[in-house]
């Protein structure tokens, strides 16, 4: 990490920086620590310990001054947050997706004859390839959400066997551990407090308290579907996270032979 911070700083043109001009300060050749060191509202000593690599308990909020100091890009600032505190530097809430990558929309539509939808961190589902719609007609349908279909829908009931077990405790296990991680998002905990709301039984194993799981990926799921004229089929689930949509969930629903 040392070594990537001296090049990064050597690379930065202190005439660039408007903050070092004026009387008092050379105007010409590469930043030195203590311009990096006022730049960034620290003592030169300060600086130079996270550039030699000593331990210190470096604040975000200094990391991401010392980014903005050397002009780190997006991976150069995540790769300075890793090699020197070892997570990942904060991130702003995931966008509202009101327009969708197109390529992400002809992927989708590219996994026919197999089920594929997207959802957003609240579930929502935001786009479905024909499939999808044709096993699922609801979500078609005003406001479609897959949690609430799920633990609410008498449908979901019917249509997924044994519901309470490879459904119900799932789902909720997935909304225990999302309205941890996402507190701020007020569509999530709405959705949570809906849920509760609505059902007795989702009442009962949300009670229970201790189920936790993160995503449904890899899931086997029983269905007996009107498009498929009451025949149980076996299906999994596999979900991906698009790099270029963060917040997005890019779900594939594939049929097993039992």
């Amino acid at each position: 990490m040392s070594r990537l911070l001296r090049a990064w700083r050597a690379r930065v043109d202190r005439a660039s920086i408007p903050e070092l001009r004026g009387p008092g300060y050379r105007s010409r050749g590469r930043l030195s620590q203590a311009d990096v060191a006022r730049l960034t509202g620290v003592s030169e000593g300060w600086y130079r310990a996270l550039e030699t690599g000593a331990h210190r308990d470096f604040s975000d909020a200094f990391l991401l001054r010392v980014a903005a100091a050397l002009h780190l890009n997006e991976t150069e600032t995540l790769t300075l947050f890793l090699g020197i505190s070892g997570r990942r530097p904060p991130t702003d809430p995931p966008p509202t997706h009101t327009t969708l990558d197109p390529a992400l929309l002809a992927l989708l539509r590219h996994q026919a004859p197999h089920p594929a939808y997207l959802t957003d961190a609240a579930w929502n589902v935001v786009a479905a390839n024909a499939p999808m719609a044709e096993w699922f007609p609801w979500v078609k349908g005003p406001r479609p959400n897959l949690m609430r279909w799920g633990l609410t829908s008498r449908e979901a009931r019917e249509q997924v066997l044994d519901w309470e077990e490879s459904c119900a405790r799932v789902y909720l296990a997935m909304l225990r551990v999302a309205s941890c991680q996402d507190q701020g998002n007020t569509e999530l905990q709405e959705l949570l407090r809906e849920v509760l709301a609505a059902d007795a039984v989702c009442r009962r194993i949300w009670a229970e308290g201790y189920e936790v799981a993160e995503h449904h990926d890899g899931r086997r799921f029983r269905l007996r579907l009107p498009c498929h004229q009451g025949a149980e089929v076996l299906v999994t689930t596999q979900m991906f996270l698009p790099l270029q949509s963060p917040g997005l969930r890019f779900v594939i629903v594939t049929p097993l032979t039992p």
